[in-house]
């Protein structure tokens, strides 16, 4: 029972103390890691060098509160650019959102291009061509979104426009309408069992359990 109240006192004192050394500090004495400042450590993780000893005793006084805003700073940036990423990749018209000759958009892209303009949020309304290794090609469909925008301004939204260098990892849309035209045409028919099994399997088990 000694050693708890010898501890609590210890840091009583402590605490007492280690301000008035901070309160004594010369304003022109240095921390160098020579000396220390009054036995609290200068350099990494303890104070800056060169710091005066104020600045030194409140930087381990406070420790780790200093380094807590950049570090939520730091989460909320990177987060800030996932949710960037995802919109661009969600926004993203790869080559088989525009007809063969690539002036056009194709059903597909007029109807993703209407969903951003009017289903996004105001902030990720902008859409992303997909960059492509020929710049004609890439300024047909940049001018065929802008034409399809400008026509569709009734709808109440402008749309912004920009190249990116992500690829879209798409399908032809016939491929994708023939995977899901095939899954529904060969769809089992949903079917109850029969209520003759039913009856036979409860009887069976009836009698299993006068059996026993």
């Amino acid at each position: 029972m000694k050693r708890p109240l010898a501890s609590a006192a210890f840091l009583a004192a402590l605490a007492t103390i280690a301000p008035a050394f901070a309160q004594t500090c010369p304003a022109a004495g240095s921390c160098s890691a020579a000396n220390g400042c009054y036995g609290y450590k200068c350099g990494p993780g303890y104070g800056a060098q060169g710091d005066t000893c104020e600045e030194a005793y409140i930087d381990n006084a406070i420790w780790p509160r200093q380094y807590i805003g950049p570090a939520r700073r730091g989460i909320c940036q990177a987060t800030a650019l996932m949710v960037h990423n995802g919109w661009r990749r969600q926004n993203l018209l790869g080559k088989y959102y525009f007809d063969e000759s690539g002036e056009k958009l194709s059903e597909a892209g007029r109807l993703k291009v209407e969903w951003i303009m009017t289903q996004a949020p105001p902030q990720h309304r902008v859409v992303y061509i997909e960059r492509s290794p020929e710049a004609d090609q890439t300024a047909r469909h940049t001018e065929a979104v802008q034409q399809f925008a400008a026509n569709a301004a009734a709808l109440g939204s402008s749309v912004d426009v920009q190249e990116t260098h992500v690829r879209d990892e798409g399908h032809p849309a016939g491929a994708v309408d023939a995977v899901f035209t095939g899954f529904s045409q060969n769809q089992r028919t949903p079917q109850l069992p029969s209520a003759s099994g039913s009856t036979t399997a409860g009887s069976a088990s009836s009698a299993s359990n006068t059996q026993k």
